[in-house]
């Protein structure tokens, strides 16, 4: 019988603090020029430097959402529904459940007339197996 393992995710659509203006002069005739174009450049690198472009758009919601759900889908989630729960966006997901490995005891094998025995007999080291080929072991 086919078992299933769920991952619930929140999601948090707030909307979060108003977007900024995209150059230094809209943010300064935004502040009705409290603050100069050139000091907000200077001071605000971040938001309106020559790299502030791409930073926004690194940083937009749906990308995010798109690398999070595509690093699930990678370890085996599958999206099966989204739900309003109250003020919450919820994310439903599942997978099969995977059995929990085994853990195998090594087998010991009598030492061929080739190993070092001691005056307490054979050797009884661990056994190396070839990961390509087991029975060569």
């Amino acid at each position: 019988m086919l078992q299933w393992e769920y991952r619930v995710i929140h999601i948090n659509v707030d909307a979060g603090p108003a977007p900024q203006p995209a150059d230094p002069k809209t943010a300064s005739d935004h502040l009705q020029g409290a603050l100069s174009p050139s000091y907000l450049a200077r001071e605000f690198p971040e938001h309106y430097g020559k790299d502030s472009d791409a930073a926004r758009r690194k940083l937009h919601p749906a990308e995010q959402l798109q690398g999070f759900l595509n690093l699930l889908g990678r370890e085996g989630w599958e999206l099966t529904e989204t739900s309003q729960v109250g003020p919450l966006l919820m994310f439903f997901f599942k997978r099969p459940l995977r059995p929990t490995p085994k853990l195998i005891e090594p087998a010991r094998e009598v030492a061929s007339a080739a190993t070092d025995t001691g005056a307490d007999g054979p050797a009884t080291g661990p056994i190396q197996v070839d990961p390509i080929n087991p029975a060569e072991g």
